[in-house]
């Protein structure tokens, strides 16, 4: 405990440092004091003073000079205390305030994963909840990024954000989120691939199905991730269907309504035999409604979902997926962010992250090709 303590204070203060050195006290080109006086200023032992400036001296920030001080070099103080932070959208935060929601667990295992490489790395990680509605930064978060290398975002940033990031050229890496407005920073973007989605609406076609219903749940938020899953659902049908050209219905419900389920079914009663959903989610949902109207899976209608959450395989019947390697998405965003960090100027890449099909007993043939 004694030695967990020690390792936080030379932090602290490396951190009075940076905030002297940012006010000008100390500028560019000029000596900060020796480590006996800033052991004096700070009360700190000569030993964690040392250990202060090593570490500064480690981030560039200053540089060494036997017997007298150091030089302040004049690099951005990006560094401190937390040195790759992840911003969490508040609407899939629940799982960190110890509520259980559907919408929230989706964040459950990138939360888990994040945890696990920063620790690996010897990181210090740091969770920042932001809400989607703010137009200003909290101090608190501004002050946390500023001594950030850079961060990692689950969620669609509000413009205060991206305004902030880019002013203070603090690179970011979005987790399976495209930036849509002109963002002149340094910017990555890791997508899932659609190598899953794809194999997954082959094999469906392969059944004979020709009228499908693509279903989402209003809880979820819609983005251009919806968008792409479409597109690339009705494109690989297109290529794959046996004989006539494939319907889709759009399909959006709120969980638990009867009014829904009864729109379900009609879509139902008029031939759609197969339904791709969302997320492992909103197949669930459906699921239900489904249940509502003693429709029944996979005998009269085939179910698909995405993501492969545990209670993927559980359910009754376990439901055909798309599974998602949540580590593989976080190593790849970490990785990329990495490379922007060594960037000197505004840069934009992009990564993915692979999915494949998780074949289980919720799809069968389409009942007249039986």
């Amino acid at each position: 405990m004694k030695q967990e303590q020690s390792s936080k204070k030379y932090i602290q203060i490396a951190d009075l440092i940076i905030e002297e050195i940012n006010r000008g006290t100390w500028k560019e080109g000029e000596a900060i004091p020796t480590v006996r006086k800033l052991a004096e200023m700070y009360r700190v032992s000569p030993q964690t003073a040392n250990k202060a400036t090593t570490h500064l001296a480690g981030l560039g920030i200053i540089a060494s000079r036997q017997g007298s001080g150091s030089l302040v070099t004049g690099k951005k103080s990006a560094l401190a205390g937390p040195e790759i932070p992840m911003l969490i959208d508040k609407a899939r935060s629940s799982y960190l305030r110890g509520e259980d929601t559907a919408v929230g667990y989706h964040g459950k295992e990138l939360y888990l994963n994040y945890l696990h490489e920063m620790k690996e790395e010897g990181m210090e990680p740091h969770l920042l909840v932001y809400d989607k509605r703010e137009t200003v930064l909290p101090e608190e978060t501004k002050n946390i990024l500023l001594r950030s290398k850079g961060t990692l975002v689950q969620g669609s940033l509000p413009d205060c954000y991206l305004d902030f990031l880019e002013e203070n050229d603090i690179p970011l890496v979005m987790i399976n989120r495209s930036i849509h407005k002109d963002f002149s920073g340094r910017i990555g973007s890791v997508m899932m691939d659609n190598g899953g989605l794809e194999q997954l609406s082959a094999y469906v076609a392969s059944l004979g199905h020709e009228k499908y219903i693509f279903a989402f749940s209003n809880e979820f938020e819609m983005t251009s991730v919806y968008d792409n899953r479409l597109k690339v659902i009705g494109n690989t049908l297109v290529e794959n269907c046996r004989n006539a050209k494939p319907e889709i219905s759009e399909f959006h419900f709120t969980p638990g309504t009867n009014k829904d389920s009864l729109k379900l079914k009609e879509l139902i009663d008029k031939g759609a035999t197969a339904i791709l959903c969302y997320n492992d989610i909103c197949a669930l949902r459906i699921y239900d409604l489904l249940h509502q109207q003693n429709i029944r899976v996979p005998e009269e209608v085939s179910v698909s979902g995405f993501d492969d959450l545990f209670m993927a395989e559980m359910a009754a019947p376990p439901l055909t997926t798309v599974k998602v390697n949540r580590n593989q998405l976080i190593c790849s965003s970490l990785s990329l962010l990495k490379e922007l960090i060594t960037r000197t100027s505004p840069c934009s890449e992009k990564g993915v992250s692979e999915t494949s099909l998780v074949i289980r007993r919720s799809c069968w043939q389409k009942r007249s090709a039986i």
